[in-house]
Parts: C-alpha cells; structure tokens; sequence
C-alpha cells in the first residue's frame, strides 16, 4: 500500500489535480463571462451585478468564493510545474525531434501559456477588481452611489493599449483551452473511442466561445456598441 507522501507525490495523482481544477477554472470563467456579457445589456445590469456579487453572504460568501479560487488556481499551477519538470527529466534528448513532430505548438507551450495568463490574470485583477492600475476608471458611482462597473469598463476599453493586452490574454487562454480540455477529460478517463470526437470539438466550441465571448466587450466599446 502506497503511504500518502508517495501518492502525493505521483504523477497520476498530479495529472488528476490539474484536470480537476482546470475543469473548475472553465465553470469559473463561464461564470465570469455571464456577469461580463452583462455590459451589453445596459448600465443598470451592470451595476446591479456587481453589487450582487459584493453582497454574497453579506460579503462573506464572495471571499469564501475568492479564497477558494486562489486554492484551485495555485493547486492547478503547481500541478502543472510538478508535470513540466517530471516530463524534462523523463524526456530523452534523442526523442526531441520526433515528439514535436506528434505534438502541436499548443501542448508543447502549455506551461509557458499558462504563466503569461497567470501574468495578465494578476494584472486584470489590480485593475478592474483593486482599482490599482487604472484608479480614474475604478473610483467612480453611479446615479444610486453603486460601484459603476459599467462605465470602468468602457472608459478602460477606451485605451488601446489596456485592449490589445487584453485581446492578446484572450487569445493565449483560448489556445490554452483547446488543448487543456481534451487534455483533462482524458485524464479523468472521459476518452472511450465513441467520444474522443466530441471531446475535441466540446474542446475547440469551448474555447473559442471563451474567448470571444470575453473579446466581444472591448470589441464591442471599440465599435461602439457600449457607450
């Protein structure tokens, strides 16, 4: 019988840790995208989300709701560190050439990806939850003294370089996901013959629908369709 410390320290343990915790980082950012994609529907949306959000439990269920997400992000991160530095150790120099042709640009930068979203992700949350970056565009009320989401975010997407980055983000974490879904529904064992098609275009539909969806409100300030 295998002790704890072993099977912690196991590649398959790891390999179910990171499918586990992506799977919850894509509910996460479908979530997300919802409460975004609210900024088409007008101001008082908006606004009325967010303060729904901040009044979670009386505020206590949103750092519940924080805490847990910091968990599943920094559980998903090491877990992809321990595999990267597993696969280099197992990986023969003499296999370099042949493996890369098997692979795709994708799965071979999965790391890399990951740690540039990380990046922006951080960035992302000093700007539009901390009000560190941008704090003109951060402190501002509405007519009813609410927080005004709305208009931080198309005064934010006023700035092209603010969406460019943003648009850039999007497209890493749409490359990320196509690989990284497939990838962790094979982990789980979701990889009978049957499905393996479905799951790759479950994959690809997801993915990109992410992020479009995320794309489409700095698009959409830019085209002017949020004013």
């Amino acid at each position: 019988m295998r002790t704890f410390g072993e099977l912690w320290r196991s590649t398959i343990l790891t390999k179910w840790v990171m499918a586990i915790t992506g799977v919850l980082i894509v509910l996460f950012l479908l979530g997300h995208l919802s409460g975004n994609l609210l900024v088409f529907v007008g101001e008082e949306a908006m606004n009325e989300y967010g303060v729904w959000l901040r009044s979670l439990g009386h505020g206590t269920l949103l750092w519940v709701v924080r805490l847990g997400l910091v968990a599943i992000f920094v559980l998903h991160i090491v877990s992809a560190i321990r595999l990267s530095a597993k696969n280099r150790a197992a990986r023969p120099v003499s296999y370099a050439r042949t493996e890369s042709r098997k692979s795709t640009v994708a799965s071979r930068t999965m790391l890399l990806s990951g740690l540039l979203i990380l990046a922006y992700g951080v960035y992302h949350l000093a700007h539009f939850t901390w009000g560190l970056t941008n704090p003109d565009f951060y402190n501002q009320t509405d007519a009813l003294g609410r927080h005004d989401v709305y208009h931080m975010v198309i005064a934010s997407f006023r700035e092209p370089l603010i969406v460019v980055t943003y648009l850039l983000a999007m497209v890493l974490t749409g490359l990320h996901l196509n690989h990284a879904i497939s990838s962790a529904m094979q982990t789980l064992g979701v990889s009978h013959p049957k499905y393996v098609t479905i799951i790759r275009r479950l994959g690809v539909g997801l993915s990109i629908a992410i992020a479009v969806g995320f794309s489409s409100v700095p698009l959409g300030v830019v085209a002017g369709i949020v004013k």
